[in-house]
């Protein structure tokens, strides 16, 4: 890969641009959103390059000014993201300004942990809503989504990218690419779901090539996470689980947290040695650090009492929750 220095001299802030998205691309990162958010700048501040491609302190200030109803976090990304773009110009030798970097902590969440009752509320509630959601009428789809997070503690956005090749049913095995912090792994399926994966694929995905989406939309697209949020939503109500309102939860990311505490519980209560099992765990769940997963311990005691003197048997200090909704690696947090 060539480095800023070694890339050919470009002729417009757009062609350093692409060859910036390509640079972050080949280094393994997915850069869609930011590359994006680029185009845009370089589009509204084009009265500030005619004749230059030097990225100006004016077009700067004004691109990553404060704007009516943005959220700290959107201005964050917006700020960074220009200020990763202006240190990749100044290696360059194009004079750049750099913005300060924006730092920005989302309030703390604690995650919802769905007892074992308010999941099986859960789950009938999905299995029994009406055929549209939102518009979409694969009401087929819901029911063994909604599943599969559960099953194998997916995160939404790894469970919605799963094509039909990543699913080996023969084997149990899902194939799961392009993860958070860009660690493929291998996730063994839970031989009691297997058959039910399998009765959904043949009734529904007989027809589809193997690159095509394993949950397809009535486009045969990829769905996308606000949808499945919209069902996720319309089925707590159904199912009598109250939602605390926009950043208190419970979220659908929930769902794989419930996963990682009902999983602790029943090997606690078995009498498994958890210093053996977690980094188990850690790797099943693609966790870039085991502290990601030992949190899960104190979310586990607080769901469950009773397995509170077991666990402090086995660790001789809990480790404290720290989660925000950034879940950014190398934070204190589960993900």
């Amino acid at each position: 890969m060539l480095s800023a220095v070694d890339a050919p001299v470009a002729d417009t802030l757009e062609q350093y641009r692409k060859q910036f998205v390509d640079r972050k691309r080949a280094s393994g990162v997915n850069y869609d959103r930011y590359s994006a958010n680029l185009k845009k700048f370089i589009e509204a501040s084009a009265k500030y390059f005619t004749d230059t491609c030097e990225l100006s302190k004016e077009a700067v200030l004004e691109w990553t000014a404060p704007r009516k109803n943005e959220s700290p976090k959107t201005r964050q990304m917006r700020i960074n993201t220009v200020r990763a773009f202006a240190e990749y110009l100044a290696a360059r030798g194009i004079p750049a300004y750099i913005p300060q970097r924006a730092r920005y902590s989302a309030p703390d969440y604690i995650p919802h942990v769905f007892s074992n009752d308010e999941m099986k509320r859960l789950i009938n509630a999905i299995d029994t809503r009406p055929g549209k959601v939102r518009g979409l009428n694969n009401w087929y789809i819901m029911p063994v989504l909604f599943r599969t997070l559960y099953a194998c503690g997916l995160r939404v956005s790894e469970a919605l990218r799963l094509r039909i090749c990543d699913v080996n049913l023969e084997d149990g095995i899902l194939t799961i690419l392009g993860t958070k912090f860009h660690k493929d792994r291998l996730v063994p399926i839970h031989k009691d779901f297997i058959p039910a994966l399998k009765s959904y694929a043949t009734q529904y995905l007989f027809d589809k090539d193997s690159d095509s989406p394993f949950f397809p939309t009535v486009k045969g697209t990829h769905y996308k996470t606000h949808s499945v949020y919209g069902a996720f939503r319309k089925s707590l109500w159904d199912a009598g689980i109250p939602h605390g309102g926009k950043g208190r939860g419970p979220r659908v990311h929930d769902i794989r947290h419930t996963f990682a505490v009902h999983c602790l519980r029943k090997w606690v209560q078995a009498g498994d040695d958890l210093q053996a099992a977690i980094p188990y765990l850690a790797a099943y769940m693609g966790h870039t650090h085991f502290r990601h997963t030992q949190v899960y311990l104190q979310l586990t005691s607080d769901m469950y009492p009773d397995v509170v003197s077991k666990v402090e048997q086995m660790f001789d200090v809990f480790p404290k929750w720290k989660g925000n909704d950034e879940r950014q690696e190398g934070s204190y947090e589960t993900d």
